[in-house]
């Protein structure tokens, strides 16, 4: 089965809600990273263009399924499951998507938060009759970065088969390894050049989580 990408974007009721939030995601990473293998990435993030300083964006991935929901059964999520429905920390519901990786390369070895990697979160629709051609388009982008980058340290793509949309999680060294070079690739132009009927594109940065785990590449 292939790993689960859980990607969601929080916006909180005001700063110190903020603040209240991101403590129980911190107590979500204590937990999962010595305690669910299975649980490949866990990562809160903000906006690099953090005007509101409101807005959270996760990245999770898990092995399967089955992991995501004994994630969401372990106490630290209970707990901020509980926060949500209970206070008034959140300004409106969480915007969460769920995708199925189609072609990935892994963070491996992961780098480390202290680090600041550049993060990138994006979606773009296509027309369901153009979502296959896509899907094989972007799998050559990570067959590329695989082969050329290595300032590319993970590139996951997912599938929204309902929605006919792709998501991609990319992981860069530097805004100026993404910007100079791997933007300019002629496999990434291609991909720019191909019709779609939206997208989305957002830079973040990691507060607090792990990028991926040793020994745990998937496809």
């Amino acid at each position: 089965m292939a790993p689960i990408l859980v990607t969601a974007r929080i916006v909180c009721s005001s700063k110190e809600a903020r603040a209240t939030v991101l403590d129980a995601f911190c107590k979500i990473i204590e937990f999962t990273q010595p305690h669910e293998p299975e649980v490949l990435r866990y990562v809160v993030t903000v906006p690099v263009d953090d005007t509101t300083g409101t807005v959270l964006y996760m990245i999770e991935e898990y092995a399967s399924q089955a992991a995501n929901d004994a994630h969401i059964a372990t106490p630290p999520v209970q707990a901020l499951i509980t926060l949500f429905t209970t206070t008034s920390v959140l300004a409106q519901p969480p915007d969460v998507h769920i995708s199925t990786v189609s072609s990935t390369k892994p963070c491996s070895p992961p780098p480390a938060i202290s680090t600041k990697p550049a993060i990138v979160l994006a979606h773009y629709e296509y027309n369901p009759f153009t979502l296959p051609t896509a899907l094989r388009g972007w799998a050559e982008v990570v067959a590329y970065v695989k082969e050329n980058e290595y300032w590319t340290r993970g590139f996951t793509v997912g599938e929204e088969k309902e929605r006919n949309r792709v998501r991609t999680v990319e992981t860069y060294e530097s805004w100026g390894a993404l910007d100079k070079v791997h933007s300019e690739s002629g496999v990434v132009k291609r991909m720019e050049r191909m019709e779609r009927v939206g997208e989305e594109r957002v830079r973040v940065v990691a507060v607090d989580g792990f990028l991926g785990r040793e020994g745990r590449a998937r496809l």
